[in-house]
């Protein structure tokens, strides 16, 4: 009798669990259907809103956690976009510029800059009032992006054993786990995203992060102050340096940033941070500098960029925008924070983007190939190769069959030129390649056995990239 009464309490348990893992996964099943009502909504309605509902829908629904923006973290991105689902030829690109040769591009009247901002110039005087009237200054040229984009998700399409189980076996439900019931498959939807950029010509030229347009198929931006979507489409886009030049047909002239000298930054300097964070438009935050030339964790394969480390708080949403000192220039593009960290953020030097402008603006970001690999020089080296300084570049290999190799270039010969400039520190000379296209000739001049020689070589297409 008592053997029957404890089946009968184990089968009541067993049923109760059954009846509760039903329960928890139809709540599951609820909650997604939900959730994918939302989205759908939200991407339906998103650009036929006025303005003021859209800011509205899409603020409540980032602040409330249904929607998983692009975020600009270092460690956990997985939407960052990493494959091109939108081509080159799609309406989103302004293709005005792809005919014309880089050598052929003036820059000089592009963007505005101070000589000034190159040199010592007179300090700030700190108030009460420096920053909200340093805000009024530049807030016109700052912008809210907002994409409609493609998106790639893999479904995980077959069934498992374990999903129709009520409840897991030891050992027996692992080792089910182990084979691969479930095939994915890719499924292309379309997704909401935001961020920030900054005007750099009054004619619309705008300057954000690669991975704010990235796959985008519908591009708005709106002004300070305004409500009025205008519509913007991609001139071109540098993923190794994560920076886009965008151009808006606002149809009058708008504020545009002056442009600073970010290799004159000294550390500790004050500077001053405006986005879109979680949709919260035009957020302005302070800041110092509190590093230069700072190499993170977590860049993509082929990436040689050095950052400015900021303070100033950067959040989802806030890429693309500027970071500006007191003299209001633009001297860096806020692209990352670490997400393990408060009050550490990054920003792309503007110098860099200064470098790859042409690239951008012609949409050609092939890079040259030389076939040749340095470290910095150090100063065990130098006395080894009998080098009077500490500061060059030293080469450790040269590939056969390569630009490198045939230019008469070998091991351990020292680089202290490239084209007239003095190359004393190795993260400038890797600023200075980014913007060398194939069919580019370079003029070295190296240090070897004692003498200074010069080297003439024309990159070349990467033959891997080929």
């Amino acid at each position: 009798m008592f053997s029957i009464i404890r089946w009968r309490l184990s089968h009541m348990r067993l049923f109760k669990f059954k009846n509760r893992a039903v329960a928890l996964r139809q709540a599951q099943r609820d909650t997604l259907n939900i959730r994918t009502g939302i989205l759908s909504e939200a991407k339906n309605l998103a650009f036929a809103f006025d303005f003021s509902v859209y800011a509205k829908l899409l603020t409540i629904t980032l602040l409330s956690g249904l929607l998983l923006l692009s975020a600009c973290s270092m460690r956990h991105n997985p939407n960052a976009p990493t494959k091109q689902l939108v081509p080159d030829s799609a309406e989103v690109y302004d293709k005005r510029f792809r005919k014309i040769n880089i050598e052929d591009i003036d820059l000089a009247q592009f963007w505005d800059e101070d000589p000034a901002s190159s040199e010592e110039r007179e300090p700030i005087i700190i108030s009460s009032s420096t920053y909200s009237e340093l805000l009024e200054d530049v807030k016109g040229g700052v912008v809210n992006i907002y994409t409609l984009r493609l998106e790639e998700h893999d479904i995980r399409f077959g069934l498992s054993p374990n999903d129709i189980l009520p409840l897991r076996i030891p050992l027996l439900s692992d080792l089910i786990d182990v084979v691969p019931w479930k095939v994915p498959l890719p499924q292309q939807t379309q997704g909401i995203s935001l961020g920030s950029g900054f005007i750099i010509n009054e004619e619309g030229y705008i300057l954000t992060n690669a991975h704010v347009a990235a796959n985008a198929t519908d591009i708005r931006i709106v002004l300070a102050g305004g409500e009025r979507q205008i519509p913007a489409k991609i001139i071109g886009m540098d993923p190794m340096t994560d920076t886009a030049l965008l151009k808006a047909e606002a149809g009058y002239p708008l504020q545009a940033l002056p442009l600073g000298d970010s290799d004159a930054l000294k550390v500790g300097e004050m500077v001053i941070a405006i986005g879109n964070p979680l949709g919260l438009t035009h957020t302005m935050t302070s800041g110092l500098i509190s590093a230069k030339q700072r190499v993170i964790p977590g860049q993509k394969k082929g990436q040689v960029l050095d950052f400015l480390q900021t303070d100033s708080a950067i959040n989802p949403g806030s890429s693309g925008g500027p970071l500006i000192n007191l003299y209001g220039e633009v001297i860096g593009i806020n692209t990352a924070i670490i997400s393990d960290a408060q009050l550490v953020g990054f920003a792309i030097p503007m110098n860099t983007v200064k470098e790859v402008m042409p690239l951008l603006i012609t949409d050609q970001t092939q890079r040259g190939w030389f076939g040749a690999s340095g470290i910095p020089l150090t100063t065990k080296e130098a006395v080894r190769l009998n080098y009077p300084d500490a500061s060059g570049i030293l080469i450790r290999e040269v590939s056969e069959k390569s630009p490198a190799e045939k230019s008469g270039l070998k091991k351990d010969d020292i680089i202290i030129e490239l084209n007239g400039q003095t190359m004393d520190d190795f993260l400038l000379f890797r600023r200075k390649l980014l913007g060398l296209t194939p069919g580019k000739t370079i003029l070295l001049g190296i240090f070897r056995d004692g003498e200074i020689i010069d080297i003439e070589a024309e990159l070349i297409t990467n033959p891997k990239e080929s």
